[in-house]
């Protein structure tokens, strides 16, 4: 089994435990060297996390022989740069969410890495998580029979500043706020489960933040399999609410995207509730499929186009638009 040997570029806050600490415990992958512009904080991080190298040079980690590919873990502002770069170096990418700040940005991303012949994946780890591969189960088995409908609601109270990421509500930085931010996981995770989509109808409009990005997104998606339905996420919310319920000619199925509550499945008048153990480092299910997909394994998109399909719904949201697949 090759070792894959792991840079990181931009160790912040969702390097810490989210991601970071996974590389290290995966068989068959290490953690070598972190880049980082502040060197105290830099330091910190290497020595807190027990990393052998660091540099504030991001060209000396790419340039390194022994780096075998790299993660991209800066805010969006710069996703399209270092994943050209990394692309330039011949690094296999594996860059955090949102892809990018536009689809423009998503598709330049994806032709570099075709051109110098690298993988690409997109950091939409949920992906790799056993509660939505076993939603996933039960809906390509037919437990649920045909899927007709879903409808997908998210509200949370307006969002606190956080000093660790104070460009998220930044549009030359981050892209399109929340709904760029965690909406892109919900977004993403409604493909997972429901397949190609043919038709998204977005609208977007700003009531609790009006100096900020939109904070009510609503959208309309029909799949190829004919299954329609709605996504309603309010980020100006007095109340929490986090439910996707996915119904089929012989049941349904309810579960939160955001947290690791119970899938809720319901069929044949019984209700039976499937319950999941917390990861404590949740990357590290999805990193462990990037590392297999590296050693020859497969099994997962290495061409980033899942991502630049979710950056394209979006945006289609974002700008109140209408997307109809090519």
């Amino acid at each position: 089994m090759k070792q894959i040997r792991f840079g990181i570029i931009g160790c912040g806050d969702v390097t810490e435990v989210k991601s970071g600490p996974a590389f290290n415990r995966i068989e068959g992958a290490s953690l070598e060297m972190v880049m980082r512009r502040d060197p105290d904080k830099l330091q910190d991080y290497a020595r807190r996390h027990g990393v052998p190298r660091h540099t504030t040079d991001y060209l000396a980690l790419l340039g390194d022989p022994d780096i075998d590919a790299v993660y991209i873990a800066t805010p969006p502002d710069s996703h399209a740069f270092y994943t050209m770069e990394a692309a330039r170096h011949l690094k296999p990418v594996y860059v955090e969410k949102p892809m990018a700040r536009t689809v423009a940005e998503c598709r330049s991303m994806v032709a570099a890495c075709r051109e110098a012949g690298v993988p690409l994946y997109v950091a939409y780890y949920r992906r790799g998580q056993p509660k939505f591969l076993k939603a996933r189960e039960l809906i390509a088995s037919g437990a649920l029979g045909d899927i007709r409908s879903f409808h997908y609601l998210y509200a949370d109270h307006p969002p606190a500043l956080d000093p660790n990421r104070a460009w998220l509500m930044d549009r030359a930085q981050a892209g399109g706020g929340l709904l760029y931010d965690v909406g892109s996981h919900m977004i993403n995770m409604l493909l997972f489960l429901l397949g190609d989509p043919v038709l998204c109808t977005g609208r977007s409009v700003s009531l609790g933040t009006a100096d900020k990005p939109e904070d009510i997104n609503s959208a309309i998606l029909r799949f190829r399999s004919g299954a329609q339905g709605s996504v309603q996420l309010s980020f100006c919310a007095a109340e929490k609410a986090d439910r996707l319920w996915i119904s089929g000619t012989r049941g349904s199925l309810s579960l939160a995207i955001m947290s690791n509550d119970p899938i809720e499945l319901r069929r044949d008048g019984q209700v039976e509730q499937l319950t999941f153990d917390p990861i404590p480092h949740v990357q590290q299910p999805y990193i462990e499929l990037v590392v297999r997909s590296l050693q020859g394994k497969g099994g997962l998109d290495t061409t980033g186009t899942e991502g630049l399909l979710t950056q394209e719904l979006l945006e289609t949201i974002d700008r109140s638009g209408e997307w109809t697949a090519s």
